[in-house]
This record gives C-alpha cells, sequence and structure tokens, in this order.
C-alpha cells in the first residue's frame, strides 16, 4: 500500500479543471494556490458517487452540497429560521450560520461559536427585528442580506460562489447587466420600478426566415432579483436603464415606507438637493398608546368593586393598542374589562414599534 499522507492541518477550497468542471478539494493551506494550478491542467475527474445533500426542514428542504449540520429550526407560514453547522466551508467563510427566510427573501448572521448561534436562537427565534436583536448579542460577527439570492452554503453542482452568494452555472458577465447592479425597469403601461440585476443568458434557437429558410435567433435573458426577465435583443421600447446617482432618494424612500409598513416608525422625510423635501406619514385612526414601551395602568373588571394597578410591557403586534390588548388577555381568561384607565406615568421604547404596522409576526 502507498503511503498515505498524515494532514494535521488542512484547509477546505474549491476550483476548476482546464475543461471548467467544478472541484471541492481539501489541502495544506499553503498549497491551496498551487492545487488550484494543478487541476487547469486536469480535463475531467471522475467521482465513484456523487449527490446533493438535502437538509431537512420539517416543511422544507434545501439541498447543498456541502456537509451541513441543522441544529435548530423553527417555521411557519412562509418563513423559518435555522441554526446551521457548515462542516467544510471553503477558506475565508464562516460555518456557524443562523439562516433566516421570509416570504421571498433571505438573510444570515454568522457567529463565532456554535452555542453562540443556540442561544441567540433560543432567545430572539420568534422574534420580528433579528436584525436588532442579534447584533447586540456575544458572538454576533456580522449579518448579510440575500434578498432573492441563495446563501453561499446552499450551493449546489456547479454554481460559482460570489461574494455572499451562490451564482447558477451559465450566467455571462455581461458588461452591462451585471451581477448586483440595479436599474430602472418599466413595465407594458410605462410603470418604472427599482430592481437588481442577478445577471445575463445568451441563448440561441434555430428558426426560419420569412422564406423558410434555416436562421438562428439570437436572446439575451436578463434576470431581475424578483424572479422577472425581459430578452434585450427582442425588446423595442422602454429599454431599462442603470440607476442615477441621483435617482438613489427613491430606493431610501422605498426602505423607509418598508419600516413604516412594519411599524418601526409612523413618518419619514427625504431633503433634495434643490431644496424640495418629500414627506411621508402614516395617520392612524386612533393614536392612543399604540407605541412599544411599559404603561402603567388601572382595569376595572366586570362584578369586581376595585380597580386592579400594575404595569404592562406592550409591544404593538397582535393588537394595535395597549387597552386591546387588555381586554383581549382578560377575555381569555373569561374575564371582561368594563374600563382601561392609562396613566400619565408610561416609559416608551425610543428604537421600539410606533404601531402594529401591516404584517404579524411570527408568534412564538
Amino acid at each position: 500500500m502507498e503511503h498515505v499522507n498524515n494532514f494535521s492541518c488542512y484547509t477546505n477550497s474549491e476550483g476548476r479543471t482546464g475543461n471548467g468542471q467544478f472541484v471541492e478539494f481539501t489541502c495544506r493551506p499553503e498549497e491551496v494556490e498551487q492545487v488550484k494550478e494543478f487541476l487547469k491542467k486536469i480535463r475531467t475527474i471522475d467521482v465513484p458517487t456523487t449527490g446533493r445533500v438535502a437538509v431537512s426542514h420539517g416543511g422544507w428542504g434545501q439541498y447543498t452540497r456541502y456537509d451541513i449540520k441543522q441544529h435548530n429550526y423553527a417555521g411557519g407560514g412562509c418563513g423559518y429560521i435555522e441554526v446551521l453547522e457548515i462542516n467544510n466551508p471553503p477558506e475565508g467563510r464562516c460555518g456557524i450560520v443562523i439562516n433566516e427566510y421570509d416570504c421571498g427573501d433571505s438573510v444570515f448572521t454568522e457567529w463565532e461559536t456554535l452555542k453562540n448561534a443556540c442561544d441567540a436562537f433560543t432567545r430572539y427565534w420568534g422574534s420580528c427585528d433579528t436584525a436588532k436583536e442579534f447584533s447586540n448579542l456575544e458572538g454576533f460577527k456580522r449579518r448579510v442580506v440575500c434578498n432573492a439570492l441563495t446563501p453561499w452554503f446552499y450551493a449546489i453542482g456547479d454554481e460559482e460562489l460570489i461574494g455572499d452568494y451562490a451564482f447558477p452555472e451559465g450566467f455571462q458577465d455581461d458588461p452591462v447587466y451585471r451581477l448586483g447592479k440595479r436599474f430602472v425597469v418599466f413595465d407594458h403601461d410605462g410603470v418604472p420600478e427599482i430592481k437588481t440585476c442577478m445577471g445575463a443568458r445568451f441563448l440561441t434557437e434555430d428558426g426560419s426566415d420569412g422564406y423558410g429558410r434555416p436562421k438562428k435567433y439570437y436572446k439575451r435573458l436578463v434576470y431581475w432579483d424578483d424572479g422577472s426577465f425581459f430578452d434585450a435583443y427582442n425588446y423595442t421600447s422602454n429599454l431599462p436603464r442603470p440607476l442615477e446617482e441621483n435617482e438613489l432618494w427613491v430606493t431610501e424612500a422605498v426602505r423607509q415606507f418598508k419600516e413604516i409598513l412594519t411599524g418601526k416608525k409612523t413618518e419619514f422625510l427625504i431633503n433634495f438637493i434643490d431644496g424640495n423635501k418629500f414627506v411621508g406619514k402614516i395617520k392612524l385612526a386612533n393614536k392612543s398608546h399604540c407605541a412599544e414601551g411599559r404603561y402603567e395602568l388601572k382595569v376595572k373588571i366586570k362584578g369586581e368593586k376595585k380597580f386592579l394597578e400594575g404595569y404592562v410591557d406592550f409591544k404593538p403586534q397582535q393588537f394595535k393598542n395597549i387597552v386591546e390588548a387588555v381586554v383581549e388577555n382578560y377575555k381569555k381568561m373569561e374575564k371582561e374589562v368594563e374600563q382601561v384607565v392609562v396613566n400619565s406615568f408610561r416609559k416608551i421604547n425610543p428604537k421600539g414599534k410606533k404601531w402594529a404596522g401591516v404584517y404579524h409576526s411570527r408568534q412564538s
């Protein structure tokens, strides 16, 4: 039997053969570039068994080419959150992550240790604002917003890793429609929308001209982050154009409007360079006591002579204001509330939600 090297220290990496075949390998850290250069001299590599590993998510399933162990999972509706340990991350990538998915958008956070990630999951898996909660915890490293892009650890087959994302094989490096570049895209009615480019693909189709002679037709398909695409070669009017610097306020306005919808604020202001201002504001039908904070209350229960007094920590989620929350909670105990008095003392959380918003968070 030939001598087998004892790799007491090694790293995971990836490369391609001279024929473009994607290959994963492990080697000594100082030999990574040397192995990558050697792979270019090889046409193909045959592996006896290959496949994609499925990670179970209860009702969800995802394939990956990496060795992943799922330590925690919670899901419901159209979202989930999970703690993943990637045992063979490529060099420079963190192997401990909390991955979140909600209604088509995904985000993941990196952690120093598995214990840090599991502790964060246990404390805040049902939170609707993990961006704020996680960043204050021990072991937090950074947060990566993927939106419609696939995070790198769920790459399959020959997908390239570009930054923090897995990118499908076959997307060309188009000089105009580049990954991550934002464009103003018009629909059939000429209504503009800002979209992020996910790449382009060039295709040819065999057909015939008006005289029945063979002819090749070319397509340049550009893909957007919302899943839509268009054919740049056969698109005649209102071509997408790059988003200009003086239009970035539109993106900022959309971001702040989303914060209003989630209840983080009730108004926002955009200043234009010419002195004009854009003001967005929601007019609440009932402004009373709908902000997140601690309220001192007096509650009168039907059939009882005395008021109950104390304080309640309130966060607008399922209930729009503190009075509604108190009434509904007592109703669960089969008690009818006749009167709720909110005392002048209250402590509003300056970083908390200002109203319930239009989205309901996952309930723990």
